[in-house]
Parts: structure tokens; sequence; C-alpha cells
């Protein structure tokens, strides 16, 4: 596996869960190491993530670059301009249509997390 750049993009997840680990490996791998796949409840995390009440911290992806933090289904286009480059990221501002659906995507993926008890899920 590459090296990731000192500038990656930091992608939160849930790393006891089989689909959103998929998720976010396919999402490093793809990026060519602008993405970074990391824990929830890594060092990183703490720091990314720390303000964020555990509710919301386990609920949802999260992404952290450049330009802040992200979460839940707008984590979606800094994904893709991560993962294939800054023309994929202009495609979807100029396509509202495919953004909104990537976010339906997001949504629907996160709904079977819930509702199948995956990870952090049911977390107290």
């Amino acid at each position: 596996m590459a090296v990731p750049a000192p500038s990656a993009a930091a992608l939160f997840y849930d790393p006891r869960c089989g689909p959103c680990t998929l998720f976010a490996r396919v999402a490093e791998w793809t990026s060519g190491s602008r993405v970074r796949a990391l824990p929830y409840d890594g060092k990183e995390a703490e720091r990314d993530l720390g303000d964020l009440t555990e509710e919301d911290r386990f609920a949802y992806a999260h992404v952290v670059d450049a330009n802040g933090r992200r979460s839940g289904a707008s984590i979606m286009a800094p994904l893709v301009e991560h993962t294939l480059g800054p023309e994929a990221g202009h495609v979807l501002e100029r396509a509202p249509a495919l953004d909104q659906g990537l976010r339906w995507v997001y949504r629907r993926f996160w709904n079977y997390r819930s509702t199948h008890g995956c990870g952090a899920m049911g977390r107290s």
C-alpha cells in the first residue's frame, strides 16, 4: 500500500462493521493515497472528532481535509474528488442530480448499517 500524503483526507469509519470497512478501504485504495481510512476510536479521531458527542461521532462516516470536516451524506462529494480527482468534483458541482444520487446511496448504506447492528451502532 502506498504511503499516504501528509495532506491526505481522513475518512473516519467503524472498523467493526464489515460494509463500513469495505467502503473505507475501497475509498482509500482508489484514491492513490489521497484518502486515509482511520477508525473512529483512533488517536487521530480523538483530535478531529473529539468535539462531537459519542452519538454523532459513531453514527456517521466523517471526512476531514483542508476544507474542514463533513459528516454523513455530505462526505460523498469530497470523497469523489479525493478518489477520482478534482475534475470529478467539478462534475458533481455541475450535476446536482448526481450529487443527490450519491447522497441517497450513502443514506441507504448507513440505514442498512444502523438497522443491521453493525459495530459501534448501539454503543452506550
